[in-house]
């Protein structure tokens, strides 16, 4: 179950260090408005947004590597296969990217929704594995399960 955990500490590093260094506003791209201002692109939220769901999805991952109890791994299965559910999801259904052919499109799009395919992969193996494992060590009487 350690290399689960590990596998989505990766996963969560790579879906928050990939998205900060390849959208628009780090291209210095931006939305200029007709009163000269300027915003950023939706593609720099979805970057933002990558960075919050990751940092759950790596702490999930850590605490999947330290447990033992079949039901915490199985819970940690299905939190960490919901975040990276919703990792896939951030540039395709929920922020998107921008329409141009820009890095955020051509680089962040493909690999956050790889990294969230993975993510479910691994989540669905942790909840099977879990499942078939009998617990480390039972806690004893009078202890606080």
């Amino acid at each position: 179950m350690r290399a689960l955990g590990v596998a989505f500490v990766l996963i969560a590093v790579l879906a928050a260090l990939v998205p900060a260094f390849n959208n628009c506003t780090y291209d210095q791209k931006f939305i200029q408005l007709p009163g000269g201002a300027t915003i950023d692109m939706k593609c720099f939220w979805t970057s933002r947004a990558a960075i919050v769901a990751a940092v759950p999805l790596g702490i999930v991952g850590f605490m999947l590597a330290l447990s033992r109890r079949k039901e915490t791994q199985r819970s940690l299965a299905v939190a960490g296969g919901a975040l990276s559910a919703l990792t896939a999801m951030l540039p395709t259904v929920l922020f998107g990217v921008c329409g141009m052919n820009a890095s955020c499109s051509t680089v962040m799009r493909p690999t956050l929704i790889a990294l969230g395919g993975l993510g479910v992969i691994v989540a669905v193996a942790a909840f099977v594995l879990a499942g078939r494992q009998t617990d480390e060590a039972p806690p004893s009487e009078g202890a606080i399960a």
